[in-house]
């Protein structure tokens, strides 16, 4: 039971990544294999290459089937569903220990939180110099604090499918650069203003 904060996690990052994803407004009814959650997202979205990337995409690829965990065994045969921490609990209890999977929940909330940590820090500067500025001069910041969002989204499924190279090199690395350039546009801003008489 001590481990249930991994399943939670993992279940409210499905559910936000589901919640900003380019996905149809309303699912098609009846029930899905994976091949049609892939389908249906697209073989190149953030969902699928965060799952594609991880352990269990890359063991469902090269191995036996049911060696590994796909779309439907976490979120169910019904689209567009949150993963259930109760049916996860068992999926992922089926080859990993209580302790292993409180390591996992453990480091996947440390990266959301810091994620999150640096979102907070963009929006504050966004906010400042939306008080200071028109919004047709915050054209450049806007659209860095966008890619952030996004970025901050793929830390998310990262951690939600245990992919780490996904949520590491699509995710922090490039929330780093979001937020340096929401400073730097900030700055520049700045130092326009003090040249203008």
């Amino acid at each position: 039971m001590r481990w249930l904060p991994l399943f939670l996690l993992l279940g409210i990052a499905a559910a936000q990544a589901a919640a900003s994803a380019n996905t149809p407004a309303k699912a098609p009814p009846g029930r899905f294999k994976d091949a049609q959650c892939i389908a249906c997202h697209g073989p190149d979205s953030p969902e699928v290459q965060g799952w594609r990337l991880s352990k269990h995409g890359v063991l469902v690829r090269i191995s036996s089937p049911g060696r590994a965990p796909g779309c439907v065994d976490c979120h169910g045969a019904e689209a567009h569903r949150p993963a259930n921490p109760e049916a996860m609990r068992e999926v992922c209890g089926k080859c990993h220990s209580p302790r292993y999977l409180e390591t996992l929940a453990a480091n996947g909330q440390r990266m959301v939180a810091v994620g999150e940590m640096k979102q907070r820090e963009a929006l504050a500067l966004l906010a400042q110099a939306r008080r200071q500025f028109p919004a047709e001069r915050l054209q450049a910041m806007e659209a860095h604090y966008h890619h952030l969002q996004q970025h901050l989204r793929n830390i998310h499924l990262g951690v939600g499918h245990q992919s780490p190279d996904h949520q590491w090199w699509h995710g922090h690395p490039a929330l780093d650069g979001d937020l340096l350039r929401i400073k730097g546009a900030y700055d520049d801003l700045l130092r326009a203003s003090r040249k203008q008489p």
